[in-house]
């Protein structure tokens, strides 16, 4: 006589869950050329921060213009202020130590408030010099060169016979024409003009003064500017 499971008995009995089976993770080929790469990247980016830091770090005294100062006169302590900055190395501005140095000095050219102060601006010899006299010339921009005049450039200011850059007379004779040195040169009052103070010899101060009031002053430069 065969027995028949019970309900129970059906119950009980486990049943089998499906196996998952691992799955092995793929290897990855190791790289030599990219590690190298990522060394190098990093050594030069710690490079680059370390060049970074010197130069933000490496700051210094210099002297700056506090006041205005006008060409020839001399300098004052009271005329210098000192800046702490970092300088870029085109730039040789004086050093904060050395202000006993400048202060005696003439300025060579107008000095403006809040520059830097440099050697190129001084000068020893007083402006104008002896025998010389400085006169300002405000000229429009067809009565100088194309080039840029730059102070300590020779010039030659060549009188004309009328109000023109060029006489409409039919000349038989060459103009008269004055050596002078050009000591500083800045944007004129009137629009369209610039303004150059000049040095000349004491002899030719009056003249060009007269005729620069008259606009008959036409500036040259010379050989070698």
């Amino acid at each position: 006589m065969t027995s028949t499971p019970t309900k129970s008995t059906r119950a009980a009995s486990p049943v089998a869950a499906p196996y998952a089976i691992p799955r092995v993770a793929p290897q990855r080929r190791w790289r030599p050329a990219l590690v190298w790469l990522a060394v190098a990247l990093v050594a030069a980016g710690g490079l680059i921060a370390a060049a970074v830091l010197r130069t933000v770090g490496t700051t210094a005294e210099y002297l700056a213009v506090s006041t205005t100062v006008e060409v020839g006169s001399v300098l004052d302590r009271s005329d210098l202020s000192t800046v702490r900055i970092t300088v870029d190395p085109a730039l040789k501005p004086i050093r904060a130590s050395a202000a006993d140095q400048v202060v005696g000095r003439f300025a060579a050219v107008a000095l403006v408030p809040g520059t830097l102060l440099t050697q190129a601006q001084l000068t020893d010899t007083a402006v104008p010099g002896q025998g010389q006299q400085l006169v300002g010339l405000s000229l429009p921009q067809e009565r100088l060169p194309a080039e840029r005049v730059i102070p300590g450039a020779e010039v030659l200011l060549v009188v004309t016979t009328d109000d023109g850059p060029v006489s409409n007379q039919q000349q038989t004779a060459a103009p008269m024409s004055i050596k002078a040195t050009v000591v500083d040169v800045r944007t004129g009052a009137k629009e369209g003009t610039t303004l150059l103070n000049v040095a000349v010899a004491e002899r030719d101060g009056p003249l060009v003064a007269s005729r620069a009031a008259a606009g008959r002053i036409v500036v040259a430069l010379t050989t070698g500017n």
